[in-house]
């Protein structure tokens, strides 16, 4: 990043056949590591038949207050994209794990991988959208966007640090993209999966369908989230790592049918009664289990491919709930099940109480997804 300190620049005459009037000056670059690298610059100014030396001088001054600024700094030549984004811009972020694996990843797949290697002063507003525009065509709208609204960020900040006087991507427009994926289970599939499924493993299915549960946040469960009428959301785990729910909303209670409340009763002693610290659906070490697993390879793709259904996956169920029990329960209930209410990110979690009409929507939901609708 180059630095505002400058030498001024000094006018000489240059030709000998087309005499010209030729500034120099210096600017002071900071390198990678750290270090400042004097660097000259020389510029025609014109012609000496059409530009008196004050005036030259003058179109020199200006020429240095652009390229340096008075009190600003001149672009680094030698900064690439992933380096700024390693070293200036990540640092600066104190996400929660899973919104920075999110961003790292849409980074590093659907814009590093193009144009990492760039450098920051050769990025053009026309090849980036062209790129976008690329992604859109494989691309679903939510993976489009996230290209474009952290390549616009993570230039936009480049300018806030001086290693850019403008931002390249600044009027990137969002391009039309391929329909979203707006998979559910039918009953019928509901049912189809609960005929393979037998245990713990037809346990979590029906949480996932009838609690509408984010994976991070049912295999973070413990014991001492269990109320018997009702599970209170605390923690949530992406990637391996502990932390917050995805939003403060998403803490909260979710409430279970009876039928339910007795299965986990019932996994709760053949679990062996653990202490309240323990994860209700720990792995073989104790911890939690691996969403990306437990859907792709060892439990919910492979059941679902036994009875011939295809694209499942973790949105697909928690659509499920939201699909079908707006027939039997109120938007407010339906809401306050899948923690969109805002409403409830002021609630004490510990104290929030479940509605009677939730409770009897939930029950009427359980009959209804057992028989058909």
């Amino acid at each position: 990043m180059a630095k505002s300190r400058h030498q001024e620049g000094r006018v000489e005459e240059a030709g000998k056949k087309i005499r010209k009037w030729r500034g120099h000056y210096y600017v002071y670059v900071q390198q990678e590591n750290g270090t400042e690298v004097r660097r000259h610059r020389v510029v025609t100014l014109g012609l000496k038949a059409k530009l008196k030396k004050y005036e030259a001088e003058q179109k020199l001054r200006e020429i240095i207050t652009r390229e340096v600024g008075t009190g600003g700094a001149r672009p680094d030549d030698m900064v690439s994209l992933e380096w700024f984004w390693t070293n200036r811009f990540l640092p600066l972020k104190t996400w929660r794990h899973s919104t920075r694996y999110v961003v790292v990843h849409a980074m590093k797949h659907y814009v590093l991988s193009r144009f990492g290697d760039v450098r920051l002063c050769d990025l053009r507003k026309f090849d980036l959208q062209a790129h976008i525009n690329k992604l859109a065509e494989n691309y679903s709208k939510s993976i489009v966007g996230k290209a474009c609204t952290w390549i616009r960020a993570v230039l936009e900040e480049a300018v806030e640090q001086e290693y850019l006087r403008k931002n390249p991507a600044r009027k990137l427009v969002m391009p039309p993209t391929r329909a979203t994926c707006k998979r559910f289970l039918t009953p019928e599939e509901y049912r189809k999966m609960l005929s393979v499924l037998t245990g713990r493993d037809r346990l979590i299915f029906r949480l996932f369908v009838f609690c509408a549960f984010r994976p991070g946040e049912l295999f973070a469960l413990r014991w001492r989230s269990f109320l018997s009428y009702a599970l209170r959301i605390e923690e949530a785990v992406y990637h391996g790592k502990l932390g917050t729910p995805k939003t403060k909303g998403s803490a909260g209670l979710v409430t279970l049918p009876q039928s339910l409340a007795e299965e986990l009763k019932a996994w709760y002693e053949e679990s062996g009664q653990p202490a309240a610290d323990e994860f209700i659906f720990p792995s073989k070490r104790g911890t939690p289990l691996d969403a990306h697993n437990y859907l792709r390879r060892d439990v919910l793709r492979p059941a679902a491919e036994k009875v011939g259904i295809k694209g499942l996956t973790f949105q697909a169920l928690r659509r499920t709930f939201a699909t079908h029990f707006h027939r039997v329960g109120t938007v407010k209930d339906q809401q306050a099940q899948m923690r969109h209410s805002n409403a409830q990110t002021t609630m004490n979690v510990y104290t929030q109480a479940v509605s009677e009409s939730l409770k009897s929507a939930m029950e009427e939901f359980d009959r209804k997804m057992a028989e058909s609708f």
